[in-house]
């Protein structure tokens, strides 16, 4: 009798598949879907700082000056004609000299109000540093000595309403001539051409803000990227109004012409702006900007031009919660091509900050520096904390601390719509020493603690020609680590590698990823 024909069923192979992919240069992605990423984004950046072609750890920060009586608010660098340098420290009792290592002096200056603002001034015979902070009577510096400046000392500043001149709280330098702005005003008022002091004139703001508030900076915008014809003065309004003036003379109708105003967001504190290259960036609530993309895209165009573009989620979300909280500034470190953004959770508590590539635009979040205010000096960036200085990006360690540097790169399906099974995960290091880490794999949108940590080590006597694949290699007095990190369950459709270290003595590169897995199957 015949028998049905046994139909034969195939059995399904699995697939191991290899892929190998950089490391996240593109930085910090805290805007796309997580599906939508690209592969050099990260979910995570903490404390690794993107370069082009890896990110590395940034540097930790080691004591400067100690000793001063009330917190560090201002930070703030005065430039000699002979070109010496120096750097200040204002608390609220007073201006410290800081530029040296070690215990301060005495005040040079007393003050009530740290939080100042601050500009440099050169009137052909000294180069003043200036600083005004709405409380105290404006502090000038030629070099040599300090000056509380009213309407009596030299230089003076007289015709200010009631000679109430500690009331200014902002000041600026235009066309060589200075710019002060008064606390809760729509007025700014300005000295003759070329001087730190004299007779001061009043022009009013008041008619052309037409969202009201005051005035909180002015900044100088060039649209030929140098000190020209085409300089603008741009008056920020605490409620998001741009009003720019084109010319050298506000006393004159001829030699002074509004050129428009411009709706660009709150901005966020007195330190709203910093000079960048020929632009300025402004902090606002909505983002962190190029000035000219404010001025010339548009309201509706211009959040793609946002450097924050990128992390606008993040920063958003910090400035709803934190703007009303002092220490909001931003300041560039062309030494590491960074752009560092100030973000307060507390005044005299945790600060984090947000670091951009100026060359690539992308970024980071350091934590670890509780930073009321930030300066630099030479090549050298310096914060001031509590009642010290510190200097930043110097040394491997945050103050002989340990610093966690934790990375989360983009989630991937490498082109198979299917789960995965991960196999092994392998980050390739290039570090200065030995290095204890912990690696994983967050599988469809996870977002677990890494807890395993993996050790590795090896001796100064290791050979190119003796080294195995999953041990190391030295090369050049770098480590080069490649070591796989097994899975305990890492199977679904997307996957995202993951890495952190805790050190105080290593310098390190993230040069790539390499991930193992089978193809599991249908979803």
């Amino acid at each position: 009798m015949r028998r049905p024909q046994r139909q034969r069923v195939q059995k399904r192979v699995q697939i191991s598949h290899t892929r190998s992919y950089p490391p996240p240069v593109g930085g910090w992605n805290a805007r796309d879907a997580l599906s939508a990423m690209k592969p050099t984004d990260a979910v995570t950046l903490e404390n690794w700082y993107p370069t082009p072609t890896y990110v590395e750890f940034r540097g930790g920060y080691s004591s400067h000056a100690t000793g001063m009586t009330g917190n560090g608010k201002t930070l703030a660098v005065h430039h000699d004609l002979d070109g010496t340098d120096t750097l200040w420290c204002a608390t609220s009792s007073g201006i410290y000299n800081v530029t040296s290592a070690g215990a301060v002096g005495a005040e040079a200056l007393a003050r009530t109000n740290g939080k100042h603002q601050s500009v440099s001034f050169n009137d052909g015979t000294n180069s003043w540093l200036i600083l005004v902070n709405g409380t105290d009577d404006p502090a000038y510096y030629d070099g040599t000595t300090w000056t509380a400046v009213d309407e009596l000392t030299s230089p003076a500043l007289t015709g200010y309403t009631g000679n109430a001149v500690e009331q200014f709280v902002s000041v600026n330098v235009f066309k060589g001539r200075l710019f002060f702005i008064p606390i809760n005003s729509l007025s700014f008022w300005y000295l003759s051409a070329g001087v730190a002091g004299g007779a001061l004139t009043e022009f009013s703001l008041g008619g052309e803000a037409k969202r009201g508030g005051y005035l909180m900076a002015m900044a100088t915008w060039t649209r030929d990227a140098g000190d020209g014809m085409d300089d603008l003065a741009v008056f920020i309004t605490s409620e998001g109004e741009a009003i720019v003036y084109q010319g050298n003379n506000p006393s004159s109708s001829a030699a002074w012409a509004k050129v428009g105003t411009f709706n660009i967001g709150r901005p966020i504190g007195r330190r709203c702006i910093v000079q960048y290259a020929g632009d300025c960036v402004i902090i606002t609530e909505d983002g962190v900007y190029p000035l000219s993309a404010l001025l010339q895209a548009g309201e509706a165009k211009r959040d793609k031009f946002a450097f924050s573009f990128k992390i606008e989620n993040a920063f958003t979300d910090s400035a709803r919660a934190y703007q009303g909280n002092f220490g909001w500034e931003a300041i560039v470190y062309p030494a590491h091509n960074a752009l560092l953004v100030n973000v307060p959770l507390s005044e005299d508590g945790t600060h984090h900050q947000y670091v951009m590539n100026t060359i690539t635009n992308a970024w980071c979040k350091f934590t670890g520096w509780d930073a009321e205010t930030f300066a630099v000096l030479g090549s050298k960036l310096y914060f001031a904390d509590a009642t010290a200085v510190y200097q930043g990006w110097n040394t491997t360690a945050d103050n002989g601390t340990n610093i966690v540097f934790y990375g989360k790169q983009a989630f991937q399906d490498f082109g198979i719509a299917s789960n995965k099974s991960v196999k092994l995960f392998m980050p390739i290091l290039s570090v200065n020493g030995n290095v204890a880490y912990a690696a994983g794999v967050d599988v469809d949108f996870e977002d677990d603690e890494i807890t395993t940590t993996v050790s590795y080590s090896v001796a100064e006597s290791a050979l190119w020609d003796t080294a195995v694949w999953d041990a190391g290699l030295w090369r050049s007095g770098q480590e080069i680590v490649k070591q796989w990190s097994s899975p305990s369950e890492w199977t679904g459709r997307w996957l995202s590698g993951k890495l952190k270290i805790v050190s105080t003595d290593l310098v390190c590169q993230w040069m790539g990823s390499t991930m193992i897995f089978e193809d599991g199957g249908p979803l």
